[in-house]
């Protein structure tokens, strides 16, 4: 067996196995919800959710810390690539700001998007959104992904500051499932339409045929 058909064949074991648990509704995308904020609470809070994107390009990870509320005892933050929660401030400060910068990394570039705010009570804030991330370390390609983030904010005399971070990334299959679909040629869906056509034709005879034997 060919190196691409063993993997379009474990793809779709994979995917037939989980087909029971996710029957096609995992991959639907709808509008999002139009959430009723306060206008200067949701302007506020989406200037940080910017600004933080802004601060990684800068390639000064440690500004980002100053996006966080200093009066809030224990700051918790989950990086998609962590083993356990960040809590408390010697591990964010270790993990934005260390004491020697990663040699290996070269370059880190996000943009932020389909940012959504909802107020959870006084001076607070829940902000959910899409994060587009590249990285770039030495002695390797780029590479880049999309992942879900989820972050609490709270209003202070400075502003809007973040006191939790969560970043969701996709399953493993869901994630496999993504790149096949992102290799698929630009010109399939004009070749779908015909191969549909096509396949008709085929039921066709194949229904005639048989008339045909059971007449006999």
């Amino acid at each position: 067996m060919t190196g691409h058909a063993t993997r379009f064949a474990l793809l779709a074991g994979a995917l037939l196995m989980a087909s029971s648990a996710f029957g096609g509704a995992h991959k639907t995308v709808k509008p999002l919800v139009d959430i009723k904020v306060d206008p200067e609470v949701e302007a506020g809070v989406k200037a940080v959710v910017l600004e933080t994107a802004n601060r990684w390009n800068s390639q000064d990870y440690a500004t980002v810390l100053g996006l966080w509320d200093p009066d809030e005892p224990y700051p918790t933050y989950l990086a998609e690539e962590q083993a356990q929660w960040f809590v408390g401030w010697d591990r964010l400060n270790d993990y934005l700001d260390p004491p020697v910068p990663n040699p290996i990394m070269e370059a880190i570039r996000e943009e932020m998007y389909d940012i959504q705010v909802k107020e959870i009570g006084e001076n607070l804030a829940i902000a959910v959104w899409e994060m587009r991330f590249h990285m770039k370390r030495r002695f390797s390609n780029a590479i880049g992904e999309t992942v879900r983030v989820s972050a609490v904010l709270r209003n202070t005399d400075d502003g809007w500051k973040y006191i939790h971070w969560a970043e969701s990334p996709k399953t493993a299959m869901v994630y496999i499932e993504d790149l096949y679909e992102q290799d698929v040629d630009d010109d399939w869906d004009e070749f779908f339409e015909e191969a549909k056509e096509r396949r008709k034709e085929v039921v066709r005879k194949k229904r005639e045929q048989m008339k045909s034997q059971a007449t006999r």
